[in-house]
């Protein structure tokens, strides 16, 4: 028997691991996705001295997807230098060889213990699927972890190749209180145009959807310092939008701008082509080398 099948038969019988189940959209405000913990979903209940794997990932859909891993070793601490080679398995197809296979990139510039490990792949139907994730660390130490997760078929935040929400945000000039606009301290300077009329420019936008003060995974500040920090690079080429999260952050309400772009957890960057369709989107921590290979593209 290959070593595909015995995988593939591995994940259809492990009980012991949970299906990933992203939160689902809700008018009330965005569902930010807690680390898991072990037992959690999305997370192997793990036996003493074994290694658990989680997937943070909210929102993975049939099309391309950007597959975000995260491992805590026998201690529950992160595991932060292993080199990470990843299967993809459609579990509904049974004894099928990987549908895709790749290597995960660690990304955690700035991000300390929240950095996650970042794969790039294609979802080509929805249901239920499992990846294998063979897991190197410099201590020669190495295990192979098999964990199951769900594909929607459609996906909740705008897909990548859609027309863009042409979102009429407040602004910064007018507001009675700046913080009312802009949660950073002190107020970041990318709250000077709305979506829908940096639509019209007909030139790439980076959109950031955070809420430095709020933020429940707290990664919101660092990255609104890293597109902050892309600014010198692009300036002139990309028009660059922070949007914030809560229009009441005690009752959790969100701003009509989070409500139409259905996001689930917070923080969010979304790549806009000078086309008006979303080239690309990002959830949770992220790195300014991730960032720019990806806003290069489409300048």
């Amino acid at each position: 028997m290959t070593r595909s099948r015995v995988s593939r038969r591995w994940l259809l019988a492990a009980g012991g691991i949970l299906a990933v189940g992203a939160c689902a959209p809700t008018t009330a405000g965005p569902t930010p996705a807690p680390t898991p913990k072990p037992g959690a979903i999305g997370a192997q209940a793990p036996n003493k001295g074994d290694w658990t794997p989680i997937i943070p990932s909210s929102d993975l859909a049939v099309g391309p997807n950007r597959f975000l891993y995260a491992v805590l070793d026998d201690r529950n601490r992160p595991i932060l230098d292993a080199k990470i080679h990843m299967r993809f398995f459609d579990l509904a197809k049974a004894d099928a060889p990987p549908a895709s296979e790749t290597d995960a990139v660690f990304r955690g510039q700035g991000l300390g213990t929240k950095g996650v490990y970042v794969a790039r792949t294609t979802f080509p139907t929805a249901g239920a699927w499992g990846v294998e994730a063979t897991i190197d660390r410099p201590d020669g130490a190495s295990k192979t972890l098999r964990t199951r997760f769900e594909v929607s078929q459609q996906s909740k935040t705008p897909a990548i190749g859609a027309p863009a929400p042409a979102t009429k945000q407040a602004l910064m000039a007018g507001a009675p209180d700046p913080r009312l606009i802009c949660t950073n301290v002190p107020p970041c300077s990318y709250h000077d145009v709305t979506v829908a009329d940096a639509l019209q420019r007909k030139k790439p936008i980076l959109l950031l959807f955070a809420t430095p003060g709020y933020c429940t995974s707290a990664t919101c500040g660092p990255d609104l310092q890293t597109v902050q920090s892309l600014e010198p690079d692009f300036k002139g080429k990309v028009t660059f939008i922070h949007h914030e999260i809560y229009q009441d952050p005690n009752a959790q309400t969100p701003l009509p701008g989070v409500v139409e772009w259905r996001l689930p957890s917070e923080p969010w960057v979304f790549m806009i082509k000078s086309d008006g369709t979303i080239g690309d989107k990002f959830e949770g921590g992220l790195t300014r080398d991730e960032l720019a290979e990806a806003l290069a593209r489409f300048v």
